[in-house]
């Protein structure tokens, strides 16, 4: 139908006061319309729909069987339309949908538990997809593909909405019985630690998301003057203390990644024996879902997942 016969929510309204009055008086009043007004617009219904849609009669005016038939219809649509501005309240407990998060394998391993149940517990059709996040996350936050990355603040793609989640450190791990580490750590103030002489004559592991070297540890080597031997370099935060279990590496982590690990895989962790800042991890989102209830609430649940895991 073209568009200059789809009749506009106004005319359908009049019909339906129309209608339900079957008197043009009484209707015009209901619409809050003079009766002239009402008088043509039902002009305009007559020439729309090609019917005379209503009798003038003694007892009112009666609707044809053409009008009868429309009724219901454009009660659907005015009830639709008015549905568009006046949404039904939003139920978490009825919410079926799948979130999808991009992410590291650190992030993953260290809300995921405690966000599963917060989602088991609070919408029981909602799904929980985690993805590598993608070197530009922009793009599918923008489309949608994605609805939250959970980063380092430094790593938040540009002009997106973000809240903190938590705060963390790194440490220092090897294997129990490493031979020269055992030697080698001496008690300081704050417990056992390794000499920079000793950390940068080993061999150590690399944690590198994006397989690029450098990081925050050979900056602050860098800033000293030292280097340090990558023997071993990965993308994955969960592979690395497995490795080091298994051999005389050593390795610079987040704090929540080897701290659940140590006792089960048999690490020694200890202090770094130079001053390497911490970092901040935000959840970023694109402002086209900043009101959306739905991703308000599943913001909510991360944020509380992160509190949880701190505590």
């Amino acid at each position: 139908m073209p568009i200059a016969d789809v009749p506009d929510l106004e005319l359908l309204s009049l019909f339906h006061a129309l209608h339900a009055e079957r008197h043009l008086t009484r209707a015009a009043a209901r619409a809050g319309k003079s009766q002239p007004a009402m008088s043509r617009a039902l002009g305009r219904m007559r020439a729309l729909f090609g019917d005379v849609l209503f009798v003038r009669t003694h007892a009112g005016m009666v609707p044809t069987p053409r009008a009868d038939a429309l009724a219901p219809e454009v009660r659907r649509v005015l009830d639709e339309a008015a549905a568009l501005v006046h949404s039904r309240p939003f139920s978490v407990r009825d919410l079926n949908r799948t979130f999808v998060i991009g992410t590291s394998d650190l992030f993953e391993a260290y809300l995921l538990p405690r966000l599963a149940a917060i989602v088991t517990r609070e919408a029981p059709g909602v799904d929980v997809s985690m993805r590598v996040v993608p070197e530009d996350p922009s793009p599918e936050l923008v489309d949608g593909r994605l609805d939250l990355v959970i980063l380092p603040r430094q790593s938040l793609p540009e002009g997106m909405m973000s809240a903190h989640l938590f705060d963390d450190t790194f440490l220092c791990a090897v294997r129990r019985g490493h031979p020269e580490v055992k030697r080698s750590l001496s008690r300081r103030s704050g417990g056992a630690s390794l000499s920079l002489e000793r950390f940068t004559s080993l061999r150590h592991v690399q944690i590198a998301p994006r397989g690029r070297p450098g990081g925050p540890v050979d900056d602050a080597l860098a800033a000293l003057g030292l280097a340090r031997r990558v023997f071993a370099r990965t993308p994955s935060f969960l592979a690395a203390p497995l490795l080091v279990a298994r051999s005389d590496l050593i390795l610079t982590a987040p704090r929540l990644v080897l701290e659940p690990l140590a006792a089960p895989l048999g690490l020694r962790t200890f202090p770094l024996p130079l001053d390497v800042p911490g970092f901040r991890v935000h959840a970023a989102w694109h402002a086209r879902a900043h009101d959306d209830p739905a991703h308000r609430w599943f913001r909510s649940a991360v944020a509380r997942a992160s509190r949880q895991g701190r505590g």
